[in-house]
């Protein structure tokens, strides 16, 4: 959800930075844990990820690392040994081939009805979803799709546009023989749901925007960016139960455990040694975004949105120089200012949409205000 930061040059280029941050190697190829660095990290989605709401971001692990046709299977059997300590949530883990040599990871949190989809931000894998899909599973078919780039899904050089991601998500409903779906979408998610809504209205009965933009619109990957917080520690790359105590000191979320491990290759003791995707990923994510063709979106739609002001300040903000928080107090004010522009533009452009804003909270506005969400999602979908 969500905007990206990484100290790659060409990778600042290529995007606007944003809230989070992201582990990568460094051009000689030394691990993160050899050199106790790491990059400024990739968040995901958008601005509006990042002054979007609250948070800006998510965190995206990237690496500098070929693209291999599929993600290597050692590196995943490394990042998912004793991922049973981790991943309790009890969903059925199922790889549904999209097309030949790529598959793609659905967690099945079971429950009866109507089927609801979750779909993750930009860097995240489904498993972002452990703990909130509960809120769902006494009323809905839960299921959620990690997209192809990330977590266990394939890694292949290609497919990255938004046309084949739209289609990797109907793939998946196909296979598993359901007729049509509500979408739940978080940060970049929401241009997937911009996709699906517009080219297969018939498989959608619902869509709902968690502080999911239209990345393709207004200009936004040209708008100035908050600087980075400061880096983690090699403390903080000790675990992943570190690490997820550094994101929530300063982005102010906390994912579960399991998202972490989904993310990352860890050595036998559990210290992190590299994010499993690599940068080109997400580079040609954002590279196939196009403006959503909000006037095609027939289905009822619920977006919720963190309004951003220019008064907001991420929880990193007190552990930066002076310099910084002035660079900071600059950016902010334009990234807020086109939040809110996106936000109207959804009202606007989706024909009879409910729009919902809450303030003081963050990009992860289902993790940082579950209840809140929740409510306000179980309301439209039993209208």
């Amino acid at each position: 959800m969500t905007v990206l930061r990484t100290l790659n040059e060409d990778f600042k280029k290529a995007k606007p930075r944003g809230p989070g941050r992201c582990l990568k190697r460094n051009y000689e190829g030394t691990s993160v844990m050899e050199t106790g660095k790491v990059g400024r990290l990739l968040v995901a989605v958008t601005l509006f990820v990042l002054v979007a709401g609250s948070g800006l971001g998510r965190y995206g692990l990237i690496a500098q690392t070929p693209l291999a046709g599929t993600a290597d299977p050692a590196r995943l059997e490394s990042t998912t040994t004793d991922l049973s300590h981790f991943d309790t949530s009890g969903h059925k883990v199922h790889f549904v081939t999209v097309e030949p040599g790529v598959q793609l990871e659905v967690l099945d949190w079971g429950g009866t009805g109507e089927t609801l989809v979750l779909l993750a931000g930009l860097g995240n894998t489904a498993h972002v979803f452990d703990d909130f899909a509960y809120q769902f599973i006494g009323r809905y078919h839960v299921i959620g799709i990690t997209r192809r780039g990330f977590g266990r899904s394939s890694q292949p050089a290609q497919g990255y546009d938004l046309a084949t991601r739209a289609s990797d998500d109907i793939k998946v409903l196909d296979s598993l023989n359901i007729r049509d779906a509500s979408f739940v979408g978080h940060s970049i998610a929401g241009t997937e749901l911009n996709k699906i809504g517009a080219a297969y209205p018939d498989r959608v009965k619902k869509l709902i925007y968690l502080d999911a933009s239209d990345l393709g619109w207004g200009g936004w990957k040209e708008l100035p960016q908050p600087p980075a917080s400061p880096e983690p520690a090699v403390a903080d790359l000790g675990s992943v139960q570190s690490l997820a105590a550094y994101l929530a000191r300063t982005e102010g979320y906390r994912v579960p455990i399991a998202e972490l491990c989904h993310q990352v290759v860890r050595d036998p003791a559990g210290k992190i040694l590299d994010p499993i995707t690599p940068p080109e990923v997400s580079r040609k994510i954002y590279k196939g975004l196009e403006p959503a063709e909000y006037n095609r979106i027939k289905a009822p739609a619920l977006g919720i949105f963190f309004p951003m002001t220019a008064q907001y300040r991420h929880p990193y903000y007190v552990e930066l120089d002076r310099t910084k928080q002035a660079e900071y107090e600059r950016a902010i004010k334009p990234l807020a200012e086109w939040i809110g522009r996106a936000i109207q533009h959804f009202r606007d452009g989706v024909k009879g949409s409910k729009v919902v804003e809450i303030s003081e909270t963050c990009h992860y506005v289902f993790i940082r205000d579950e209840a809140w969400v929740v409510r306000e999602m179980r309301r439209f979908l039993e209208k």
